[in-house]
């Protein structure tokens, strides 16, 4: 694929340097990379490496040195996240993996919906297709995997308020909300742009839609406290009223 030009030069160089482990099975990307909705201004550098053992301590250690001079090259080096999943392990959803997100090492998973992003629509940068021990997803696990979250994480979350008032909190909250109905009523896994474009379908006003268009694309949106406060209070219902719809299905 044809990357930006910032873009494809973070993805070499880490590519480079993961060749050089003996422990390598595969580099693959997915997300907005190649669906042709990515966002130099938002979007994630979404990686996936398969390796053939799970890292331990001194590994952890030599991969986050990796990244750090990875990171040093700048600009998109800082939206690079990077999963490391074990070949043996990759079917587990629920299993914590070593990871890179942003300037540190943590620890996340391959959910069932990054798994059905990976085997849909992903691209290997090296490595045999489809990725080892990564397969199609039924839909029926994307649709209960969706449900799940509905009925546990998001609920949770839109019940704190004072996390409404951050931007980042606004944007990916609501744009969740299209993405969970699409795959809970068509089983299909549609970008960040047609979501937004679907915002208005869960009582999104217009000018809250294009406030997140705008940020997604990098213009930046200037907000009184007064302003905030209305925007969180109106989203964080839109958020509990949608959950509860969408926790109904299935």
């Amino acid at each position: 694929m044809e990357f930006p030009a910032d873009v494809g030069l973070v993805l070499d160089r880490l590519r480079e340097a993961l060749l050089e482990r003996p422990d390598l099975v595969g580099i693959y990307v997915y997300g907005s990379l190649v669906t042709g909705d990515f966002s130099p201004a938002r979007s994630d550098l979404d990686v996936v490496v398969m390796l053939a053992r799970e890292p331990d301590e001194t590994a952890t250690r030599e991969l986050g040195d990796l990244h750090a001079g990875v990171a040093r090259l700048g600009g998109a080096a800082g939206q690079l996240h990077c999963l490391y999943v074990a070949t043996e392990h990759a079917a587990d959803p629920d299993r914590l993996c070593t990871y890179w997100v942003g300037d540190r090492m943590t620890q996340w998973q391959l959910k069932i919906m990054t798994q059905a992003e990976l085997a849909s629509g992903g691209v290997a940068l090296h490595g045999p297709w489809p990725p080892a021990g990564i397969g199609p997803v039924p839909v029926a696990d994307i649709q209960a995997a969706v449900l799940a979250e509905m009925r546990g994480y998001w609920r949770r979350f839109a019940r704190k308020r004072i996390r409404w008032f951050a931007d980042d909190t606004v944007d990916h909250a609501l744009v969740v909300l299209p993405r969970a109905e699409a795959v809970l009523v068509r089983g299909a896994l549609i970008p960040k742009g047609e979501a937004i474009d679907r915002l208005a379908e869960f009582g999104v006003p217009a000018a809250l839609a294009q406030e997140i268009r705008d940020r997604r694309t990098g213009h930046q949106v200037t907000l009184s406290a007064a302003q905030r406060l209305r925007r969180g209070y109106r989203a964080r219902r839109i958020m509990q009223r949608s959950v509860r719809r969408l926790s109904h299905f299935g």
